[in-house]
């Protein structure tokens, strides 16, 4: 009888566990500085470049992959092979980009320009998410990086940047919590470079 309460007791503490959510239990497994740049044109804002460098053991794990022949360097062809397979798959979730415009979310979110580069060691992606905001108007654009599943940790450069708005829009960029974009049965509140645009 003993022996039964047990197993009783074993069989419930696991359906416990396999009915709880799993990302509760999750930790990250690869790690990613990410800036980013907010570049303008005359029209307005053409879209956020970001760039992401990531940690040794992972960039160690591609470029074993990828760097067929171990020189520290991509060629063409190797930087295409990465594009297409450890890089495309990323759009199934909008590359970890959540983007709110006035409130409203961007969605989907692609992707274009895709370069890898080899620097100090390192694996860097560089890539450009066109916005297209030409309306000449007032806008808070909202753009926060950060993976729901926990896999991937995405620490943001506090000095973000913005590129080509002198002489014809005033902006302003910060790096906060932005509660809009809570996540986790709204327990993870994630940061967002915020910038605010607004014509001259």
């Amino acid at each position: 009888m003993k022996q039964a309460s047990v197993i009783f007791l074993l069989l419930g503490a696991m359906a416990l566990y396999l009915l709880s959510p799993a990302k509760a239990s999750a930790h990250p497994h690869v790690f990613v500085d990410c800036s980013l740049t907010f570049e303008f044109n005359n029209s307005g804002l053409s879209g956020v470049r970001q760039k992401w460098w990531f940690d040794e053991m992972f960039a160690a794990m591609i470029l074993g992959d990828f760097d067929t022949n171990h020189d520290n360097k991509l060629s063409p062809d190797e930087a295409t092979a990465i594009e297409q397979g450890a890089f495309v798959n990323l759009k199934n979730f909008n590359y970890f980009t959540r983007i709110l415009v006035d409130g409203n979310e961007r969605k989907p979110v692609e992707a274009v320009q895709f370069k890898p580069s080899i620097e100090e060691g390192t694996l860097v992606y560089e890539f450009f998410i066109p916005l297209n905001i030409t309306d000449g108007t007032k806008h808070v654009v909202m753009v926060a990086i950060y993976d729901e599943s926990f896999y991937t940790a995405v620490q943001m450069d506090p000095k973000n940047k913005v590129l080509g708005s002198d002489g014809k829009f005033d902006t302003g960029l910060d790096l906060k919590p932005v509660s809009e974009m809570a996540y986790f049965y709204d327990q993870i509140v994630p940061e967002a470079a915020v910038l605010t645009m607004q014509p001259k």
